[in-house]
């Protein structure tokens, strides 16, 4: 199974050693990463469940886990050459019947190394494949297309199925300050 891990640019050697590492700690020591034909995502495979993987790294950010390089981890269900024509079909063919008919979705298009199109465009033409109910903000399903050059990752996550360390706050809620706030002197 695949996974997208986001990191800084320049990073990747500290953020491969990081993703084995978790990987490892997770129970797959066979884990392989590599550098995606984008700098700042590596491509991990693994004989785990990627969504598993991606709650379990929520379970060792709570236990203190520093997440320094491996900032984003993202489930891969399908690959595709980068053609919107194959993209739109494998949506219409493989995704759609993954959202039920009373859920809601949302497309997410991160497009790396593929400037053919604007992102407006793309998301008007590729959601034409999918009649559900789209929801802007809080869907139930997430449909993500990551153009990455001549390839192009596809998932169909629950939001709960991304992890982000920087946007995980272990054991709390976050709840922004106001603006105007300034922190409490130590």
């Amino acid at each position: 199974m695949d996974l997208l891990v986001s990191y800084d640019c320049g990073r990747y050697g500290r953020a491969r050693h990081e993703i084995l590492d978790v990987l490892s700690r997770l129970g797959d020591g066979q884990a392989r990463v590599e550098r995606s034909n984008v700098d700042g995502i590596a491509h991990a495979r693994t004989t785990l469940d990627t969504r598993e993987v991606t709650r379990r790294c929520r379970s060792l950010a709570d236990r203190g886990y520093p997440f320094q390089f491996a900032i984003k981890w993202v489930p891969v269900d399908y690959w595709c050459e980068t053609d919107l024509d194959v993209i739109r079909t494998l949506l219409a063919d493989n995704v759609r019947d993954q959202i039920g008919v009373t859920e809601t979705w949302g497309l997410q298009v991160s497009k790396r190394s593929w400037e053919n199109h604007h992102s407006r465009d793309i998301v008007v033409y590729l959601a034409s494949a999918i009649d559900r109910k789209v929801a802007l903000t809080h869907p139930d399903k997430i449909v993500r297309v990551d153009f990455l050059g001549p390839m192009t990752a596809i998932s169909v996550l629950r939001p709960d199925e991304i992890f982000s360390a920087r946007r995980y706050h272990p054991g709390t809620i976050a709840i922004p300050a106001p603006l105007n706030s300034l922190p409490a002197p130590r």
